[in-house]
């Protein structure tokens, strides 16, 4: 079920595609006690995921950035994205919020 709900967060923006696939892939190995899925394989696809989180979030930067956002507002997206991954979906949201600069 986390592998399919990570399929679809793919195309969806509010389902974080990668964590759920990489999570349904461990859930799986671990459930087969690492049988099936040995515990190299599963390190690769944690580094594999690791690295297109990396790639996804580093390619929404640039792409703000070519769209004219400023410096300081690719610190502050970031910021609050690094610091509201550790409170949820609702600290991800309450952050965004106080980043999100005041136009004059």
């Amino acid at each position: 079920m986390l592998v399919l709900l990570g399929l679809a967060g793919t195309v969806l923006p509010l389902l974080p595609g990668t964590l759920l696939v990489w999570a349904g892939l461990l859930l799986g190995a671990w459930i087969d006690d690492f049988n099936r899925v040995s515990v190299a394989t599963t390190l690769l696809l944690t580094l594999l995921a690791a690295l297109a989180w990396v790639l996804d979030f580093v390619a929404g930067l640039m792409g703000a950035k070519r769209a004219g956002a400023s410096t300081q507002a690719l610190v502050g997206a970031a910021v609050g994205t690094v610091v509201g991954i550790f409170m949820g979906l609702i600290g991800v949201c309450a952050f965004q919020r106080s980043w999100t600069p005041v136009s004059a």
